[in-house]
């Protein structure tokens, strides 16, 4: 009889333990891919280029998209395009910013993300090969 209470007492314990390391991954992988998850304000109607404003902060999608869309307007030109940036690099793939601010807003690339910020406002932008392209 000893021998089957502790017998129950192991079994218990260790599928107590399995439970909690089952939750503890649970709560592992869920939370964190739901709170990653980008917002992404798609700013060209009818969609064209993909030009898209990304996570804004302190500022509303639709003033974002609305740089945005200059932005996109002013690169449509191929010389605004070389100065805005170069590709630099092994291979030209790197691209370097040659603008640092736009229509007032700062410019910065940061792992390859495109950034615009001014105090207490950011969002990144991006789209199909825009706004820089140094594949």
């Amino acid at each position: 009889m000893n021998t089957h209470r502790s017998y129950l007492k192991s079994a218990i314990a260790a599928g107590a333990l399995a439970l909690a390391a089952l939750l503890a991954l649970l709560a592992l992988s869920g939370a964190p891919a739901n709170a990653a998850k980008p917002k992404v304000y798609e700013c060209q109607h009818p969609l064209v280029t993909g030009q898209e404003a990304v996570n804004p902060k302190g500022v509303t999608p639709k003033e974002a998209c609305k740089v945005v869309r200059s932005l996109g307007k002013f690169l449509s030109k191929p010389a605004n395009i070389s100065k805005l940036y170069e590709c630099k690099g092994a291979g030209g793939h790197t691209p370097v910013l040659l603008m640092d601010e736009f229509e007032g807003w700062k410019l910065k690339l940061q792992n390859y993300a495109f950034i615009m910020h001014k105090p207490g406002a950011s969002f990144r932008v991006t789209g199909t090969d825009f706004p820089v392209n140094c594949s």
